[in-house]
């Protein structure tokens, strides 16, 4: 009797310790796991993007001189333009219908829009970020000008200037710079009758969205091997 007493007496101190490590593995896998919640996530990447002021135009030829505005103005020689060719609302319309942070190959970044163009002087002056209070991880992008020009040989093209920079860390300088006009050409703008201005707008429009895939495109381009000096 004495002896099964004894043997009982093991059984419930295996069973008992047996739950005790299960309850300290337990606990242990709960306090990684809370460990893990706890720990902060990485900040995250903003892409901040700013629409450009309204069209402007230039011209290039022999007929008459090369007013900026001329056209947009209606100055005595050229023919006025529409109004609201491409308006800030319809910029971001354009960029929104795309998929920007792809189009600039910045994975993971979250695209924020703003509605009114940043001024000029804003643009030029800047030499730390636009806004402050932004992620350590930030970039802008920004449409500084857009005009329509037209050329007595070569034609008519909208002509966009935008500006990018990316910040990385806490360093108020920005990591990369890039800035360049793009021009792309257009074959139904300006109107030639009233009954056209839609599909002249429209043109318009889809010129801009197309300029910025170049903007892109020129954004990533591989830099060129520099020449190495010739060896005697």
């Amino acid at each position: 009797m004495n002896t099964s007493l004894q043997s009982l007496a093991r059984l419930c101190a295996g069973a008992l310790a047996l739950a005790s490590a299960h309850a300290a593995a337990a606990q242990d896998v709960v306090t990684e796991a809370s460990d893990a919640e706890a720990a902060p996530l990485p900040p995250a990447c903003e892409l901040h993007v700013w629409p450009g002021s309204p069209v402007r135009s230039t011209y290039s030829g022999w007929f008459h001189g090369g007013i900026v505005d001329g056209a947009v103005q209606g100055r005595d020689g050229y023919k006025k333009l529409p109004d609201s060719i491409l308006s800030a609302e319809t910029q971001l319309r354009t960029l929104t219908e795309m998929n920007l942070a792809e189009v600039l190959r910045l994975t993971g970044y979250t695209v924020v829009f703003h509605d009114q163009p940043l001024t000029s002087r804003a643009i030029r002056a800047a030499t730390g970020r636009v806004l402050t209070d932004t992620p350590t991880c930030y970039a802008e992008f920004i449409t500084d000008d857009v005009f329509f020009q037209q050329d007595i040989v070569e034609g008519r093209f909208i002509k966009a200037i935008f500006r990018f920079r990316q910040f990385d860390g806490s360093s108020e300088a920005p990591a990369r710079t890039f800035g360049t006009y793009v021009q792309y050409r257009l074959t139904q703008f300006p109107p030639a009758e009233p009954e056209q201005l839609e599909v002249a707008l429209e043109e318009f429009r889809l010129a801009y969205g197309q300029s910025v895939r170049q903007f892109g495109a020129a954004l990533n381009k591989p830099a060129k091997p520099k020449k190495g000096k010739a060896k005697n």
